[in-house]
């Protein structure tokens, strides 16, 4: 599925076909801080809210450069409810942020440089929230560097995954010397980083002797209905 022309979210096979490479990007280290949490909606529909607050720490370069991006890997199986993007606190605009999901987050643009795509491992695929406009860009300046995402999703546990963190700057050379793809709409890095325990993972599915125990326990609970009745008789 395309969102706009400035991003694609696209099947990885094809860019690895064409690139002859896994992507390659930066390990997250100080350029941004991440914050997960969830919160569990329904047991019975295994209901999950999971919630995260990017920061930008060093992400910048000039005017409208910073956090542009912010991607997650989401199971198969689960069941998309609702999802948000970051606020409309200025300088920052809402309506320039969309959201998607994909079997890869393509920053390529056809450029033939996939070393900051993200590609969604087997069982899964990305949900990506995405600055459309220079005006959703978040830099790092102090009370406007933090952007939040929270997306809710049935069917799913949670535990530990992954999350990628796309930088956007413009015409302008990425800061600190960073590895990064430079497209029409100018360059961009993706760093991955670990999420501990707050990641939507695939929803455990009982082992067949739990079955089994369940329909044990269900038939004596049976018996013993029926002998009450026989004694009330």
């Amino acid at each position: 599925m395309t969102i706009d022309s400035s991003l694609k979210f696209a099947v990885a096979a094809a860019a690895l076909a064409i690139s002859g490479a896994a992507s390659a990007t930066v390990a997250l280290s100080t350029q941004y801080a991440l914050t997960a949490s969830d919160t569990l909606v329904d047991a019975g529909l295994k209901e999950y809210t999971f919630n995260y607050t990017v920061t930008n720490l060093d992400q910048s370069n000039g005017a409208n450069t910073g956090l542009d991006g912010f991607t997650i890997y989401v199971p198969d199986s689960a069941i998309y409810v609702g999802s948000t993007h970051p606020d409309a606190a200025t300088p920052h605009s809402a309506g320039h942020w969309t959201e998607g999901s994909g079997s890869a987050l393509d920053i390529s643009n056809g450029s033939g440089n996939y070393s900051q795509n993200l590609y969604a491992p087997a069982g899964y695929h990305v949900y990506t929230w995405w600055g459309q406009d220079p005006t959703s860009v978040y830099g790092t300046t102090a009370g406007n560097n933090s952007a939040s995402f929270s997306i809710t999703l049935k069917n799913v546990a949670s535990g530990d995954g992954q999350a990628g963190i796309s930088s956007y700057f413009g015409g302008n050379t990425p800061v600190n010397g960073q590895e990064y793809a430079s497209i029409v709409y100018g360059n961009y890095t993706t760093f991955t980083t670990g999420v501990t325990g707050a990641s939507p993972i695939t929803a455990a599915v009982p082992e067949p002797e739990t079955y089994a125990m369940l329909a044990a326990g269900l038939g004596l609970l049976g018996f013993m209905a029926r002998r009450r009745k026989q004694r009330a008789a």
